[in-house]
């Protein structure tokens, strides 16, 4: 596993949280008064600020987005409360809003919105100008990177635009090393590997050694993302490839002769032993699932021996 920051925070981020503190200096703190439930002890935008700024060098591609104390995705709350800010006092520290609105909306895959947060705030003359520039080349490569087609009625066109796609996002993984907004791109990288995987399991029966490329491809998304938080779902995906071969297997060979056992308890056993992973794995949210899945098909392969014996 990359270690990305030390145990001090980086010295970009001390400077980006200076410049919104600086920018907050001298506003009274303002009550929301109509808060309620999540957002009630959130009424003051110094500390929508400083929350979401404790949180803005998280490696949100190993670990799930962070929570606040109400158990809320920070991100999205980030947003609800500045927009309810905003609403109530629409005019003041307007640079500040849209600043920190554009950082969370990168945490969350708005890239375009972001871009569009960082290029009306460098066009100011407030203090948050200069660090805005800054981030308004990089917002702006990602948003051009995401605007990208990934989808196509073609099968081979569609493998194309997906490849095409992740091309430009392994670059700006590249780019953005050792920086917080790497584990942003690996998002998206990951999400691209899975979708072209997806496309691959699910059009396995018209490609050349479709079953053997679409084992594959759940492989290569596993071995590589070994270090996501999605690596659980990603074993239950390939455990889910290996379920419905052995299906596929009992229904070309449904006649009594036909069914060899041997056969069929080794396409079943490879699907629950891909299940017992996640099955067994303590602390991890997919548990119950892979229990439930194993359970499905462990009673299923019963069901079926039990026939043809």
């Amino acid at each position: 596993m990359r270690v990305l920051w030390d145990g001090a925070m980086p010295i970009r981020v001390m400077l980006s949280s200076a410049l919104l503190l600086a920018a907050l200096v001298g506003a009274r703190p303002a009550a929301a008064g109509d808060a309620t439930g999540a957002y009630g002890p959130y009424e003051d935008l110094v500390e929508v600020v400083a929350d979401l700024t404790w949180h803005l060098r998280d490696d949100i591609y190993r670990f799930p987005p962070p929570q606040d104390p109400t158990g809320h995705d920070l991100y999205q709350l980030t947003l609800h409360r500045l927009d309810a800010w905003e609403k109530r006092y629409p005019s003041r520290l307007h640079d500040v809003v849209v600043f920190t609105r554009a950082e969370t909306l990168e945490r969350l895959g708005e890239y375009q919105r972001a871009a569009d947060g960082y290029r009306e705030v460098a066009a100011t003359t407030g203090p948050l100008a200069l660090r805005a520039k800054g981030q308004l080349d990089r917002a702006t490569t990602m948003a051009q990177a995401a605007a990208m087609p990934e989808d196509s009625p073609d099968l081979d066109q569609h493998l194309g635009l997906l490849k095409r796609k992740l091309d430009a996002w392994g670059k700006i993984v590249q780019q953005q090393a050792g920086t917080p907004y790497e584990p942003v791109a690996m998002v998206e990288e990951e999400r691209l590997e899975r979708v072209a995987a997806n496309v691959v399991v699910e059009n396995r029966r018209i490609l050349q050694d479709g079953p053997e490329t679409a084992e594959h491809s759940l492989r290569f998304l596993i071995e590589k993302h070994a270090d996501s938080k999605n690596l659980p779902s990603h074993i239950l995906r390939l455990g889910d490839l290996y379920a419905d071969l052995a299906r596929e297997y009992l229904a070309e060979h449904d006649r009594p002769l036909a069914f060899d056992e041997v056969e069929f308890v080794r396409r079943t056993d490879r699907a629950l032993e891909t299940y017992r992973k996640v099955s067994t794995w303590d602390g991890v949210r997919e548990k119950p699932e892979g229990q439930a899945r194993f359970a499905t098909v462990d009673a299923w392969k019963t069901a079926v021996l039990a026939r043809y014996r």
